[in-house]
């Protein structure tokens, strides 16, 4: 399972950081299914080769011939495969299920617009923003409706250090420009409500009762899982 993208020396290559959880990885043939691969589908799914295996100690790695289960590993040539997360088998195992993604306690809430001081720099922009969705697994990056690119963190704390790091490793160089952080306001339902709220049209003709009850706990599964849609009916 690989569990994180660890940037590289060589601009815009990545090391897959993971955990062997059954026999050994070495370099060759595999199956790789990403974080939206589902069984029974071909969507984020390959077979590719793995060109190299590494033992990752600190700063530094070992190049190693294979690694059992139960070690952390580094892999070489898997990275433009894989988004942030994925499973990896052999390449024979077509009935294999992938592993679930791991689940944090946090969410990106705190966001800010990104912008080129040059507007001829936009292209490393956009490459700098892959780079930086890949290499940590909570930094979320999205282009709006508007064409704005917009970064949201954990925190302000993890936002600096993503917006530094797109900066100085990222960007090739271009210089960007950050506006004020932004931090999303969310609420919940824990109890039925006592009494329902009353809103009217304009004209005052038209009224509209609403009363709020938690979803239950079946429904926000499936809704976290992606079974279901918000815009479903």
């Amino acid at each position: 399972y690989v569990s994180k993208m660890v940037p590289t020396n060589d601009k815009g290559r990545f090391y897959a950081f993971g955990r062997v959880f059954s026999g050994k990885v070495r370099a060759q043939k595999a199956r790789i299914m990403g974080s939206n691969y589902e069984v029974g589908h071909k969507d984020d799914l390959y077979v590719k080769n793995i060109q190299r295996v590494v033992l990752m100690m600190g700063r530094f790695t070992e190049p190693i011939e294979d690694i059992p289960c139960g070690n952390v590993v580094g892999l070489v040539g898997v990275d433009q495969y894989l988004v942030k997360s994925g499973t990896i088998t052999d390449p024979d195992c077509e009935d294999c299920y992938p592993l679930a993604d791991m689940k944090y306690s946090v969410s990106p809430v705190v966001r800010v617009a990104v912008e080129t001081k040059n507007p001829s720099d936009l292209p490393k922009l956009v490459e700098g923003l892959k780079r930086l969705s890949k290499s940590d697994p909570l930094v979320l990056c999205i282009t709006t409706t508007s064409g704005e690119h917009v970064v949201a963190g954990a925190g302000e704390l993890h936002l600096e250090i993503c917006l530094k790091d797109l900066q100085e490793d990222f960007c090739g160089g271009a210089e960007i420009k950050v506006s004020e952080p932004v931090v999303e306001f969310r609420e919940g339902v824990a109890i039925v409500g006592k009494e329902d709220c009353l809103g009217q049209s304009a004209n005052k003709h038209n009224r509209i009762y609403m009363g709020a009850e938690p979803l239950g706990d079946k429904l926000t599964i499936d809704l976290e899982a992606k079974r279901l849609n918000l815009r479903e009916d």
